[in-house]
């Protein structure tokens, strides 16, 4: 009775937990079968193991009791089978066989079975039958909650409309590139003249554009590199290792593949970019975020001004020159004395003279 008061019958609403029982033993079967029936369980039992797969794919159980003591196969064998397939890799296995020996359990447990139990011993049958469903429905539960943080996760870094980087992701992916002081390139993309391909088509042929050209983007990076959107129709693309070369001839490639989209089923035939491209030096002076992203923003301003449909590089950042800051710190000391000698008479003279 006690055992009965604290079952765990599934909450109305939710789908009874299934059960795929393989015996070998019709009056055994029966009998299993009917005990887990009264505890509100779905089931089907067979004794033909051709049927096992089959039915452990078309039924999806959530457990399975498997015989160890089969005619055609043995039980250890299906139990490692239904383990090393992919649909039944996280279900449930029960072994079942006639005596509750040590040296069977112990070969159920290492053939893969998460338990074993004796079909007479029905009190017990149903209580590690319950442990099992219940353990599922925890690791289920888990499964559910990761897949949630990681889709939150996902849409934390993505931009919603188009699937590539946000404007917080692509700025982390540059500070990670200026935080290791390698040398990297930022492409600066924007649609040419969008505002009149919304204002002519509507917002749905603009929404369908941004997809189309972030998708193209995204397929022409490499491992490392990164692709987001920055803003409207602006993109930013971030190319590992690249020089100055190596980095116009990308943004090149890009922008031929976008001038190749032929967009007249849905708007306007063609679509191009502008591009503007800055390449962050290590050896160079200290560059933050902003200073290399404003290089390449106007960059792609010129890019614009030149006509549009072209790549406009920036020119780089000045090298310090170690003879001029030599020559310039030979001179402080000098400076300084200078600085220190009491003003000369008129000097003096002046200074009084212009205070209020």
């Amino acid at each position: 009775m006690l055992l009965g008061a604290t079952s765990t019958a599934p909450p109305t609403g939710e789908q009874r937990p299934r059960v795929l029982v393989i015996l070998d033993e019709e009056a055994c079967r029966k009998e299993l079968h009917e005990l887990l029936e009264s505890e509100a369980y779905e089931v089907i039992s067979v004794g033909d193991t051709d049927e096992v797969f089959r039915l452990a794919a078309e039924f999806e159980p959530d457990i399975i009791v498997v015989d160890v003591d089969l005619p055609s196969h043995s039980g250890y064998e299906i139990c490692g089978e239904l383990r090393a397939s992919d649909l039944q890799h996280q279900t449930p296995i029960v072994l079942a066989g006639k005596t509750f020996d040590e040296d069977t359990i112990a070969r159920s447990l290492f053939a893969g079975a998460d338990d074993y139990v004796v079909p007479s011993r029905k009190l017990e049958v149903r209580a590690r039958i319950r442990v099992q469903l219940r353990n599922k429905r925890y690791r289920d539960a888990l499964a559910r909650v990761r897949s949630e943080r990681d889709s939150l996760r996902r849409d934390l870094r993505l931009d919603a409309l188009t699937g590539v980087l946000n404007r917080r992701s692509l700025e982390a992916a540059i500070h990670t590139h200026l935080a290791a002081r390698e040398r990297f390139a930022v492409l600066f993309a924007d649609i040419d003249h969008f505002k009149s391909i919304n204002d002519r088509y509507g917002h749905d042929v603009g929404d369908t554009v941004l997809k189309a050209v972030s998708e193209m983007l995204k397929q022409g990076i490499r491992p490392g590199d990164a692709v987001g959107r920055y803003g409207g129709e602006e993109f930013v693309l971030v190319i590992s290792g690249a020089g100055p070369e190596s980095a116009r001839l990308v943004a090149e490639r890009h922008r031929k593949t976008i001038e190749a989209i032929d967009f007249s089923g849905v708007g306007p035939k063609q679509v191009t970019l502008s591009i503007g491209v800055a390449v962050y030096e290590p050896d160079t002076a200290e560059e933050g975020l902003e200073d290399l992203l404003r290089r390449a923003d106007l960059a792609l301003y010129r890019a614009k001004s030149s006509g549009r449909n072209c790549v406009s590089m920036a020119p780089p950042v000045a090298v310090p020159s170690p003879a001029l800051d030599a020559v310039q710190a030979s001179r402080r000391p000098a400076a300084k004395a200078l600085e220190s000698r009491p003003p000369s008479a008129p000097a003096a003279h002046r200074a009084r003279r212009v205070r209020p």
